[in-house]
């Protein structure tokens, strides 16, 4: 039987209104109460995190950023990892602000920065009240910068994702989405930060089921002991993972289904 549970959220443990089901809640819950381990691993910001795991009303860590930073129940940084200072200074400096391609969106532990309102986005984090500030780069702090995300129009974002190939050797980049990538300093991953996450209570990836749907799940759903690839999963991870078991949509509580069968609820 497994000992924990780690969940991305947006398109896995959120249906598309970026909402809990019922079931979602109540099956969670009921695996807390009885002792597994559950982990919450996204790409969103730990401020934003924190929200959600309120909503769920038990303690559990947090896997931020793609794993850049990961919180314990109290909010105290486990570990954490920036991007190189001289990188993040490249990435901020692609685009002028008012570029209508694509926009420049910054992690730093104490929030989320952009150079221009991007309205949008906020629709994702309406349930949790977390937003951007607008700022100018050359304000932020360079050495502080745990995620930089690139959002805007898919053929522009491939092609400058193409021109990153020199940084390759000091940063992780994972598509998103279609029109989403996003760049964290090398070695950052969601699997890297379960491993050292789990380890810290005397488990290992075998002892975790894991559940998500895009390329930033990729090392996780490979790592654990059994990685659930969401029916409404990027096209992209469903041909990387082709042997990893499928779980329902994530309208249809996909996640909750699974873990009833697999933990016999």
């Amino acid at each position: 039987m497994f000992k924990a549970v780690i969940s991305d959220l947006d398109g896995t443990l959120l249906n598309s209104q970026h909402q809990l089901s019922a079931l979602t809640l109540s099956t969670l819950r009921t695996l807390s109460d009885r002792g597994v381990r559950i982990i919450l691993a996204s790409g969103r910001h730990m401020l934003d995190m924190r929200g959600i795991r309120e909503m769920l009303g038990f303690e559990c860590e947090l896997i931020t950023s793609n794993g850049a930073l990961v919180a314990d129940a109290a909010d105290s940084t486990l570990f954490q990892q920036m991007l190189p200072s001289a990188l993040a200074d490249n990435l901020l400096g692609i685009a002028a602000p008012g570029c209508g391609d694509f926009d420049i969106n910054v992690y730093l532990k104490d929030g989320w920065y952009v150079q221009r309102e991007q309205p949008s986005l906020l629709a994702a984090h309406k349930h949790t009240g977390f937003r951007y500030t607008v700022t100018e780069f050359a304000q932020l702090d360079r050495g502080a910068i745990h995620k930089i995300f690139f959002k805007g129009t898919p053929s522009v974002l491939r092609e400058l994702e193409s021109g990153l190939d020199a940084h390759s050797d000091h940063a992780s980049i994972v598509w998103t989405c279609d029109d989403s990538f996003e760049v964290m300093a090398r070695g950052v991953n969601k699997g890297a930060a379960a491993k050292a996450t789990l380890a810290r209570h005397g488990l290992t990836l075998a002892d975790a089921v894991a559940f998500g749907d895009a390329m930033n799940d990729f090392e996780m759903l490979s790592m654990v002991g059994r990685g659930f690839v969401m029916a409404n999963a990027m096209e992209e991870l469903k041909r990387r993972l082709p042997d990893n078991p499928r779980a329902g949509h994530c309208n249809e509580d996909g996640v909750a289904q699974r873990l009833i069968e697999l933990f016999e609820l």
